[in-house]
């Protein structure tokens, strides 16, 4: 029986509570200090120009329109909720990224309940503390993007699986089920989640544990997304066979590394699958992680030298999250002391990291105030429409952005007059000739750019105009471009 407290006795009041409990709220307020710390300190990226832009859509009819036309491989509940948040909240760069805060400190508590249900309550305090200022989790827990949803929804999800593998009951198999659609409505890789979990459950089934309820919320969570599957069907072509991932570069291995990458993946699934057992415990928490942090991570790392370069932490960052449990789960099995001394480690390095691990700053309002400065609304702003690819696929026709990619943050923070015109960024030639012909009408022009090299094939001619590239970063650069002649009057 808990202690009767006094209104002062805070002595009583810490010993109404464990020292587990203790510790992981202290990690939970550090988690929240480091990311409010850091939500105001930059502008919008581009990408979270675009959350803004999808939940800023009138509905959701039209919010479920944007993966297909804009966003390719990005599912629709993260903006819905966005949508619903930012009308209460507002549009602001602090409103936008609260929600992606409030999931990320989410996280730790779903990482603790996971490493709980799969150890003891002091692994479950030892892995929030390997994540929670780890700079995975600080990077997408103050970015309006749907990441550190995903994570949730990911944990989520496995946490609702194994406590029904552990004790079945329709009311869990329809949780499980749901979370399970949830997960693929929030981002098409948590396909790459269940995939691993159908393995595992493929494990129980050759070894002899019959779990028909994991097979039934499986079942639920297919049915769920038949609805969306035309559309998940569209995007995996875009992102598989057309141009969009040319961003992260094209296929260029060897036919031999291809097979071996492939092999290698395989090789991977059937050690998860039938490989003996090795933990004393029949439920094999440990088999389980791993399982859910290396292969949809392998499977990611394969597809990128079989197929195309495919792989971004982003898309398994619930793989990474539970990768913190096995660690602290792994080294329990080993030692507890090693265990909270790799515990404590971690969080000192990472807040020693923190200054360090900062993404770069996209440069919107400076921009906005140089071509404000200028105190000429006639003169243009170009954007490159397409999808971004590099080489020889940038110069494939798509209707990809037919506004322009970075049209979206720019006019975020931009709301003169200054036309906006977009231009064919996989034809250069054509773009060329629009930008000398506007530039000249207008007395002058601005390109956004996300082209690197190549974008001097759509630059005016050097001999009739002057152009100065201001601003130039990995896939962004902004120009400024006016005539050496004043046009005819």
């Amino acid at each position: 029986m808990r202690p009767k407290l006094s209104r002062y006795d805070f002595k009583a009041i810490a010993g109404a509570f464990s020292r587990t409990q203790i510790t992981l709220a202290a990690l939970i307020l550090i988690g929240a200090g480091a990311y409010v710390a850091r939500i105001g300190h930059q502008p919008l990226g581009a990408s979270e120009a675009y959350s803004a832009w999808a939940a800023s859509k009138p509905g959701v009819g039209a919010i479920i329109a944007i993966p297909v036309l804009y966003d390719p491989g990005k599912q629709i509940l993260y903006y819905i909720l966005l949508h619903y948040f930012a009308e209460i909240f507002g549009y602001g760069e602090n409103a936008l990224r609260s929600l992606s805060l409030l999931f990320a400190l989410g996280d730790l508590v779903l990482i603790y309940a996971l490493a709980r249900d799969l150890f003891e309550p002091e692994s479950g305090v030892a892995a929030v503390a390997i994540w929670v200022v780890n700079p995975l989790a600080m990077i997408f827990a103050y970015r309006a993007r749907g990441y550190s949803m995903f994570t949730f929804v990911g944990l989520a999800q496995m946490i609702a699986l194994w406590r029904l593998r552990a004790a079945p009951n329709a009311w869990r198999t329809v949780l499980c089920g749901v979370l399970g659609a949830a997960l693929i409505y929030t981002h098409m890789s948590g396909v790459l989640i269940l995939g691993a979990e159908i393995a595992m459950m493929v494990r129980d089934f050759v070894r002899g544990r019959r779990s028909p309820q994991l097979w039934v919320a499986m079942g639920i969570a297919a049915l769920l997304f038949a609805p969306y599957l035309p559309i998940a069907m569209i995007q995996s072509r875009q992102l598989v066979s057309g141009q969009w991932l040319d961003w992260m570069g094209t296929a260029h291995y060897s036919l031999a590394a291809r097979i071996a990458a492939g092999g290698a993946g395989v090789a991977l699934g059937l050690l998860m699958v039938f490989a003996p057992a090795l933990e004393r415990r029949r439920d094999e928490p440990l088999r389980w992680l791993a399982a859910w942090s290396l292969l949809p991570i392998g499977a990611l790392i394969a597809g990128s030298a079989a197929i195309r370069p495919m792989f971004s932490v982003r898309y398994v960052l619930p793989s990474f999250a539970v990768l913190a449990v096995l660690v602290a789960g792994g080294l329990a099995v080993w030692s507890i002391k090693i265990r909270n001394l790799a515990a404590g480690g971690c969080i000192v390095a990472f807040l020693l990291m923190m200054p360090y691990d900062r993404p770069g700053a996209e440069p919107w309002p400076q921009l906005v105030q140089m071509i404000t400065a200028q105190g000429n609304p006639a003169q243009p702003i170009f954007f490159e429409s397409g999808f971004i690819a590099h080489g020889a696929a940038g110069e494939i026709a798509n209707g990809g952005f037919p506004f322009g990619y970075y049209a979206v943050p720019f006019d975020y923070y931009f709301h003169g007059p200054n036309p906006r015109l977009t231009i064919p960024g996989y034809d250069p030639a054509a773009a060329r000739a629009r930008i000398e012909t506007a530039v000249r009408a207008g007395g002058g022009g601005w390109l956004v750019s996300w082209k690197n090299s190549e974008v001097a094939a759509e630059l005016p001619d050097a001999r009739q105009f002057q152009v100065t590239r201001i601003v130039s970063q990995p896939q962004f650069a902004f120009y400024r471009i006016v005539p050496k002649t004043k046009p005819a009057r």
